[in-house]
Protein backbone atom coordinates (compact mmCIF):
# COMPACT_ATOMS: atom_id res chain seq x y z
CA UNK A 1 0.00 0.00 0.00
CA UNK A 2 1.28 3.44 -0.90
CA UNK A 3 0.26 6.43 1.16
CA UNK A 4 -0.42 9.26 -1.28
CA UNK A 5 -1.51 12.08 0.95
CA UNK A 6 -4.23 13.51 3.08
CA UNK A 7 -7.85 13.82 2.08
CA UNK A 8 -9.27 16.01 4.78
CA UNK A 9 -8.26 14.14 7.91
CA UNK A 10 -8.05 10.75 6.23
CA UNK A 11 -5.04 9.23 4.51
CA UNK A 12 -5.53 7.85 1.00
CA UNK A 13 -3.80 4.70 -0.12
CA UNK A 14 -3.41 3.33 -3.63
CA UNK A 15 -3.02 -0.40 -4.12
CA UNK A 16 -3.51 -3.07 -6.77
CA UNK A 17 -7.09 -4.16 -7.32
CA UNK A 18 -8.03 -7.69 -6.23
CA UNK A 19 -10.91 -9.98 -7.12
CA UNK A 20 -12.33 -9.39 -3.63
CA UNK A 21 -12.77 -5.68 -4.51
CA UNK A 22 -15.28 -6.31 -7.33
CA UNK A 23 -18.46 -5.77 -5.28
CA UNK A 24 -17.21 -2.44 -3.87
CA UNK A 25 -16.08 -1.33 -7.34
CA UNK A 26 -19.55 -2.07 -8.73
CA UNK A 27 -21.14 -0.04 -5.91
CA UNK A 28 -18.93 2.91 -6.85
CA UNK A 29 -19.72 2.50 -10.57
CA UNK A 30 -23.45 2.53 -9.84
CA UNK A 31 -23.05 5.53 -7.53
CA UNK A 32 -21.29 7.60 -10.17
CA UNK A 33 -23.36 6.87 -13.27
CA UNK A 34 -26.76 8.34 -14.03
CA UNK A 35 -28.18 5.05 -15.27
CA UNK A 36 -27.20 1.81 -13.60
CA UNK A 37 -24.40 0.05 -15.42
CA UNK A 38 -24.90 -3.26 -17.14
CA UNK A 39 -21.51 -4.34 -15.82
CA UNK A 40 -21.81 -7.34 -13.54
CA UNK A 41 -19.66 -9.19 -11.04
CA UNK A 42 -19.20 -11.96 -13.58
CA UNK A 43 -17.94 -9.58 -16.26
CA UNK A 44 -15.48 -7.92 -13.91
CA UNK A 45 -14.31 -11.27 -12.56
CA UNK A 46 -13.64 -12.40 -16.14
CA UNK A 47 -10.95 -9.68 -16.35
CA UNK A 48 -9.29 -11.38 -13.36
CA UNK A 49 -8.46 -8.43 -11.07
CA UNK A 50 -5.06 -9.08 -9.55
CA UNK A 51 -4.28 -11.64 -12.27
CA UNK A 52 -1.18 -11.69 -14.48
CA UNK A 53 -2.57 -9.38 -17.20
CA UNK A 54 -4.46 -7.03 -14.87
CA UNK A 55 -2.92 -3.62 -14.20
CA UNK A 56 -5.80 -2.10 -12.21
CA UNK A 57 -5.35 0.01 -9.09
CA UNK A 58 -7.74 1.55 -6.59
CA UNK A 59 -7.69 4.42 -4.13
CA UNK A 60 -9.13 3.95 -0.67
CA UNK A 61 -9.52 5.81 2.57
CA UNK A 62 -10.52 4.15 5.84
CA UNK A 63 -11.16 0.91 3.93
CA UNK A 64 -13.62 2.59 1.53
CA UNK A 65 -12.88 2.53 -2.20
CA UNK A 66 -13.06 6.11 -3.48
CA UNK A 67 -11.64 5.62 -6.96
CA UNK A 68 -10.11 3.15 -9.36
CA UNK A 69 -8.35 2.77 -12.67
CA UNK A 70 -9.15 -0.34 -14.69
CA UNK A 71 -6.27 -1.26 -16.97
CA UNK A 72 -5.00 -4.39 -18.64
CA UNK A 73 -1.91 -5.56 -20.45
CA UNK A 74 -2.66 -6.10 -24.13
CA UNK A 75 -0.51 -7.25 -27.01
CA UNK A 76 -1.16 -5.18 -30.13
CA UNK A 77 0.14 -5.52 -33.65
CA UNK A 78 0.54 -1.90 -34.69
CA UNK A 79 3.50 -2.60 -34.22
CA UNK A 80 3.62 -5.76 -32.07
CA UNK A 81 4.20 -4.41 -28.55
CA UNK A 82 2.93 -4.71 -25.01
CA UNK A 83 0.50 -1.90 -24.24
CA UNK A 84 -1.29 -1.01 -21.04
CA UNK A 85 -4.85 -0.26 -22.11
CA UNK A 86 -6.81 1.92 -19.67
CA UNK A 87 -10.50 1.03 -19.75
CA UNK A 88 -11.76 3.42 -17.06
CA UNK A 89 -10.75 5.92 -14.40
CA UNK A 90 -13.50 6.67 -11.92
CA UNK A 91 -13.55 8.71 -8.70
CA UNK A 92 -16.37 8.98 -6.17
CA UNK A 93 -18.14 12.34 -6.72
CA UNK A 94 -17.52 13.27 -3.07
CA UNK A 95 -13.77 13.00 -3.69
CA UNK A 96 -13.46 14.47 -7.18
CA UNK A 97 -11.17 17.43 -7.91
CA UNK A 98 -8.69 16.25 -5.27
CA UNK A 99 -6.12 14.79 -7.70
CA UNK A 100 -7.17 11.19 -7.04
CA UNK A 101 -7.51 10.40 -10.76
CA UNK A 102 -4.06 11.87 -11.36
CA UNK A 103 -2.61 9.82 -8.49
CA UNK A 104 -4.12 6.63 -9.93
CA UNK A 105 -2.71 7.33 -13.40
CA UNK A 106 0.68 8.23 -11.94
CA UNK A 107 0.76 5.00 -9.92
CA UNK A 108 -0.14 3.00 -13.02
CA UNK A 109 2.56 4.85 -15.00
CA UNK A 110 5.20 4.05 -12.38
CA UNK A 111 4.17 0.40 -12.32
CA UNK A 112 4.29 0.14 -16.13
CA UNK A 113 7.70 1.81 -16.21
CA UNK A 114 9.06 -0.71 -13.69
CA UNK A 115 7.61 -3.58 -15.76
CA UNK A 116 9.11 -2.21 -19.02
CA UNK A 117 5.66 -1.58 -20.47
CA UNK A 118 6.47 1.50 -22.51
CA UNK A 119 3.02 2.54 -23.76
CA UNK A 120 -0.18 3.36 -21.91
CA UNK A 121 -3.17 3.84 -24.19
CA UNK A 122 -6.68 5.07 -23.49
CA UNK A 123 -9.65 5.96 -25.67
CA UNK A 124 -11.30 9.36 -25.27
CA UNK A 125 -14.41 10.68 -26.99
CA UNK A 126 -13.41 13.26 -29.55
CA UNK A 127 -15.84 15.82 -28.09
CA UNK A 128 -14.79 15.36 -24.44
CA UNK A 129 -12.57 18.42 -24.07
CA UNK A 130 -12.34 18.16 -20.28
CA UNK A 131 -11.06 14.57 -20.34
CA UNK A 132 -8.69 15.31 -23.24
CA UNK A 133 -7.23 18.24 -21.31
CA UNK A 134 -6.86 16.07 -18.18
CA UNK A 135 -4.94 13.29 -19.90
CA UNK A 136 -2.79 15.71 -21.90
CA UNK A 137 -1.83 17.35 -18.61
CA UNK A 138 -0.65 13.90 -17.44
CA UNK A 139 1.62 13.45 -20.47
CA UNK A 140 -0.64 11.60 -22.90
CA UNK A 141 -0.62 12.66 -26.55
CA UNK A 142 -2.74 11.83 -29.56
CA UNK A 143 -1.42 8.68 -31.23
CA UNK A 144 -1.36 7.81 -34.89
CA UNK A 145 -3.87 4.98 -34.34
CA UNK A 146 -7.39 5.62 -35.63
CA UNK A 147 -10.18 3.73 -33.93
CA UNK A 148 -12.83 2.20 -36.21
CA UNK A 149 -16.04 0.64 -34.90
CA UNK A 150 -18.64 -1.62 -36.43
CA UNK A 151 -21.85 -1.79 -34.43
CA UNK A 152 -24.80 -4.17 -34.51
CA UNK A 153 -28.39 -3.79 -33.46
CA UNK A 154 -29.36 -5.91 -30.47
CA UNK A 155 -32.08 -8.39 -31.27
CA UNK A 156 -34.67 -9.03 -28.61
CA UNK A 157 -37.48 -11.58 -28.63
Amino acid sequence: MIEIGAIGRDAMNIRRMRRSDIDAVLVLVNKTTEEKTRLTYRELAFDDPGGPLDLSFLAETEGQIIGFIMARLEYVYIPFVEVCLVHAVLVDPEYQRRHIGSALINELSSHCHLQNINTIRTLVRQDDDELRSFIQHLGFHRSNIINWDKTFETWSD
